[in-house]
């Protein structure tokens, strides 16, 4: 008997449709049909090489932001005796330590964000890092920023999250952990999470006065815009650049970010504007930050392709170069799967 052409050709196009969006997101359509696969999604092996690099990057930043920004270099001043403070709502009853205990509350939280950047003792250094962090966060309420509630909100996700199999000191000391695969959800919380940094910020500037030009038209006689004066009023340079491009680029930076075929020019656009506000703003670590959490969005394992260019020479000190193995990672997804297939068949 012969198959139905039109059927035939149906299923041919539903194969297609699906290898698109596996291409576009990385995923099936099928993958987001029932909650079991979708945890099976979120717990799909991944390489470990990004995530670890990230974790380098973020506890070095923090390390240099400790003596910056939150405050070690001028600790004796910020919390002299006697100088007013503002407290947090429902937060007021948090009281500074007594200076020399203040030294000690910093000199952990710098422990933790080495710890992270290095991979050792990779959970204690995170909740090392995060506890004193955020009890130095709601000391003060005129020390708040958007960016220092990123940073807490990072580093308490890095705390659940296995950052430590790659590029680490207890990967060395537990060949278990060195180089095992992480789960996807890793990947997905941080993206997510740097996602909603860029599109809030776009959000927030869409009241009038950003779209008008006037909110930062200051920043148009900056040197870093003497390009774009060269063809461009100041005023125009002030309406499209300064404000059009710094919206359009907030509202479409995760989308750029996330497709592979507009990855290179979002991480291009992305770096440009970061390194342009590490000049024009006086934002601490905020801007070098956001230039880390760029790479969370390229494929996991551009590390090891990254660092095989370099010499041989060099490799003992660099990450690792090859794949990574099998690790408790798969272990737990045979045993969601296993339970997944034991509740499909028991229904």
């Amino acid at each position: 008997m012969l198959s139905d052409p039109s059927a035939a050709v149906s299923k041919r196009r539903a194969v297609e449709t699906e290898s698109m969006m596996k291409r576009l997101f990385g995923f099936e359509k099928e993958d987001l049909s029932s909650w079991h696969r979708l945890v099976c999604l979120l717990n799909r092996p991944t390489d470990p090489a990004s995530l670890g690099i990230f974790r380098f990057l973020f506890g070095m930043i923090m390390a240099i932001d400790i003596t910056q920004e939150r405050g070690l270099s001028h600790l004796d001043y910020k919390y002299l005796d006697g100088a007013p403070v503002c407290r947090f709502p429902l937060f007021s009853f948090l009281q500074p330590l007594p200076l020399d205990y203040m030294y000690l509350v910093y000199v952990v939280m710098l422990f933790g964000a080495v710890g992270i950047m290095l991979g050792c003792f990779y959970r204690l250094s995170c909740l090392m890092f995060i506890s004193t962090y955020w009890y130095i966060f709601f000391l003060d309420k005129t020390a708040w920023n958007n960016h220092s509630y990123l940073y807490g909100l990072i580093g308490f996700q890095l705390t659940f999250m296995d950052a430590n199999r790659y590029w680490s000191i207890d990967g060395l000391r537990n060949p278990q952990k060195k180089n095992s695969q992480v789960p996807l959800w890793n990947y997905t919380l941080l993206r997510f999470q740097i996602f909603i940094v860029y599109f809030i910020a776009g959000i927030k500037k869409l009241d009038a006065d950003w779209v008008e030009g006037y909110s930062m038209s200051y920043l148009a006689h900056h040197w870093l815009f003497d390009p774009f004066r060269m063809i461009l009023p100041n005023e125009m340079v002030s309406l499209l650049v300064v404000h059009g491009g710094g919206l359009c680029l907030d509202l479409s930076a995760g989308y750029l970010l996330f497709f592979d075929a507009t990855r290179p020019f979002g991480i291009f656009f992305v770096s440009y504007f970061h390194c342009m506000n590490s000049q024009l703003f006086s934002i601490g670590m905020f801007a070098y930050t956001m230039l880390a959490t760029s790479p969370l969005f390229c494929y996991p394992d551009w590390p090891r392709h990254f660092f095989a260019r370099f010499p041989e020479i060099l490799r003992p000190v660099l990450p690792l170069t090859n794949f990574g193995r099998h690790g408790e990672c798969d272990i737990r997804d045979n045993k969601l799967k296993s339970i997944i297939l034991t509740i499909q068949h028991s229904n």
